[in-house]
C-alpha cells in the first residue's frame, strides 16, 4: 500500500500543476489573481493587422504587388510581424497562465489543439505543390529555398509534419514556408512550464534587463555573422540559400530572446497598477522605434538580421495597448477582434491566394499594374473571408474535441489562449 501510494505521489508531482507552482514559490508581490483578470480583446485585433503586414511583405517578395514608393519600405519589413507574434505569445502565455493551475500535459494538450488543426489543413492544402516541384521540376529554378529539402524530401517532410524543421536551416523553408514560425513556437511552448516559475523569481530590475539584453543580442548576431561572414559571398544575394543566414533568422533558439521579452513583459504587467496615462506613450515610442527600424532596413536588408532587435519596441506597444489606452476602444470591437481570430489561418493561408492574384497585379506583357494600396484590398479580403471559413469549421470544432475533457478546466483558461497564437508568427 506503502509503494502504491508513493508512486501516486511521485506522479502527482511530475504533473505538477506549474501555474499554481509560479505563484507559490515567485509572485510574491501583488498582482492580478486569475479569477480577476480582464480579456485583452485589442491584443487579438493586433494580431490581424500583424498578420496583414506579413502578408504585404510577402506580396512584393512574390513579386505580385509593390505599390506606391511611399508604400515599400513598410511592405519590405513585414516580416517583422512575426517578431510582433512571438512578443505577443510570450505575453499572453504569461498572462494567461500565471497564477492558474494547470499540469504539464493540459498546457500542452491546449497549444495542440490550438495551433495543429490548421498547420495539417494547410500542409494537405499545399502538398501537391511542394511534392510536385521537388520530385518533377528543376527546384533551383523553380523554388530554391526547396533545394535541400528535394534532396531530403522524406526527412524534410517528417521534420515539417512534427514542427522541428527549423532546426536544420536549409529545412526552415520546407513544405509550407510561413511554418517555420510555428517551429519556432512549438519549442516556445515546450520551454514555457519552466520559464515562468523561474521569471516569477526575478526582481523588477531584473525583467526590464530582459528588454535591452535582448535588443543587444539581436545586434551582437548581426556584428558576429558580419564580421565572420560564413556564407561568404551568398550572404548578399537575397536569392540565395545562406545556410548560416538561415540559422540566424529561423532558429529557434536564436528567436527565443523575443518570447522572452514578451514573457518579462507579461511578469512586469501583473505586478504592476495599470496606469492608463502611459498607454499612448508606450504605444507611440514603439511605434516610433518600429519606424526608425524600418528606414534602415529599407536602406540596407543586411544592417540587422536580427529581429530581436525590434523586440523591445513590440513590447512596448503589447504593453501599452494591454493598458486600454483612452479611444483604443476600436480595437476591442467585436468585429476586429474576429479578425484577431481568424488572423492564425489568415497567416498560414495568403501566400496561397497571393500567389493567385498574380496575374491580376500583371498585365499581359507582365508588367505591374493595379499598384494603388487600395487594389490589394481585394486579395486581403478574399485570404480574410477563407480564413474565417477554416476558422469556423476546422480550427474551433477541432479545439473542441482535442482539447482536454477534465471538468471545465479547458474553459476557464481559454479565455486568453487564443491570443497566444503566431499569425507565429512567423515572413
Amino acid at each position: 500500500m506503502r509503494v502504491g501510494r508513493q508512486k501516486k505521489a511521485c506522479v502527482a508531482r511530475k504533473y505538477e500543476m506549474f501555474g499554481t507552482r509560479a505563484r507559490s514559490r515567485a509572485y510574491n508581490v501583488s498582482m492580478n489573481t486569475a479569477q480577476s483578470r480582464q480579456q485583452l480583446p485589442a491584443l487579438t485585433s493586433l494580431r490581424y493587422l500583424a498578420a496583414v503586414w506579413v502578408a504585404v511583405f510577402h506580396a512584393q517578395a512574390m513579386r505580385a504587388f509593390f505599390g506606391p514608393e511611399w508604400f515599400q519600405p513598410i511592405a519590405m519589413v513585414g516580416y517583422l510581424g512575426v517578431s510582433f507574434f512571438f512578443v505577443l505569445s510570450g505575453f499572453i502565455l504569461v498572462y494567461t497562465y500565471a497564477d492558474r493551475a494547470v499540469s504539464l500535459r493540459e498546457f500542452w494538450q491546449l497549444r495542440f489543439a490550438r495551433i495543429y488543426p490548421a498547420f495539417l489543413f494547410s500542409l494537405l492544402l499545399t502538398a501537391p505543390g511542394f511534392f510536385y516541384v521537388c520530385l518533377k521540376l528543376d527546384v533551383a529554378k523553380t523554388v530554391p529555398e526547396w533545394i535541400w529539402p528535394a534532396a531530403h524530401l522524406k526527412i524534410a517532410a517528417i521534420t515539417t509534419l512534427a514542427l522541428v524543421q527549423t532546426w536544420i536551416p536549409q529545412n526552415s523553408m520546407a513544405w509550407h514556408m510561413p511554418t517555420w514560425s510555428l517551429s519556432n513556437e512549438a519549442f516556445f511552448y515546450l520551454l514555457f512550464p519552466f520559464l515562468l516559475p523561474a521569471f516569477g523569481r526575478l526582481s523588477r530590475k531584473q525583467l526590464v534587463a530582459i528588454l535591452p539584453v535582448g535588443f543587444a543580442f539581436g545586434l551582437l548576431v548581426t556584428v558576429l555573422y558580419r564580421a565572420l561572414n560564413p556564407d561568404g559571398a551568398l550572404a548578399l544575394n537575397s536569392h540565395a540559400i545562406a545556410p548560416w543566414q538561415y540559422f540566424v533568422k529561423f532558429n529557434p533558439i536564436l528567436r527565443l530572446p523575443e518570447f522572452l521579452m514578451g514573457m518579462a513583459c507579461g511578469v512586469l504587467f501583473l505586478r504592476s497598477t495599470p496606469n492608463r496615462r502611459w498607454a499612448w506613450p508606450l504605444i507611440l515610442g514603439g511605434v516610433a522605434m518600429v519606424a526608425v527600424a524600418a528606414t534602415v532596413l529599407h536602406r540596407n536588408p543586411f544592417l540587422l538580421l536580427h529581429a530581436a532587435v525590434v523586440g523591445p519596441a513590440f513590447a512596448a506597444i503589447v504593453y501599452g495597448v494591454a493598458l486600454k489606452p483612452a479611444a483604443g476602444e476600436l480595437l476591442e470591437n467585436s468585429f476586429f477582434v474576429l479578425l484577431g481570430d481568424v488572423s492564425y489561418s489568415f497567416y498560414l493561408l495568403h501566400p496561397l491566394v497571393i500567389s493567385a492574384y498574380v496575374a491580376f497585379f500583371h498585365d499581359a506583357a507582365g508588367s505591374l499594374r493595379r499598384q494603388n494600396p487600395l487594389w490589394f484590398l481585394l486579395p486581403i479580403a478574399t485570404i480574410t473571408v477563407i480564413s474565417f471559413l477554416v476558422y469556423r469549421f476546422i480550427e474551433q470544432p477541432m479545439r473542441r474535441v482535442l482539447r482536454p475533457k477534465r471538468k471545465e478546466k479547458a474553459q476557464q483558461i481559454e479565455l486568453a489562449t487564443a491570443l497566444a497564437d503566431p499569425a507565429g508568427v512567423t515572413n
